[in-house]
């Protein structure tokens, strides 16, 4: 029976892994554009994670209030011209 349960369990994780790679479009290539959008978001997302570490360490007391007001002012800066990348990059998408 336990060997049951483990044939079971070992087809369902085969099955997750390999569903997204067989499930994909075969033979179509992402446009440099969106391409360009991925990068974009994942670097958003990076960002808006550092925001939060900042933070965390503010309120820990790891940071300083005069290093926290720099380490989170150049980042929310960064996130904002990511956000303005992203915006003109889906402008384009959708133009184009």
């Amino acid at each position: 029976m336990t060997y049951l349960i483990i044939a079971v369990l070992s087809i369902a994780l085969v099955a997750l892994i390999v569903w997204p790679l067989v499930n994909g479009r075969p033979g179509v290539a992402p446009t440099p554009g969106a391409q360009a959008l991925q990068e974009v978001e994942g670097e958003l997302a990076r960002s808006f994670d550092a925001i939060g570490e900042i933070d965390m360490d503010h309120r820990a007391g790891n940071l300083s209030d005069a290093d926290f007001g720099d380490l989170d002012r150049e980042e929310r800066a960064r996130a904002v011209e990511l956000m303005r990348q992203r915006d003109a990059l889906r402008a384009d998408d959708e133009l184009a």
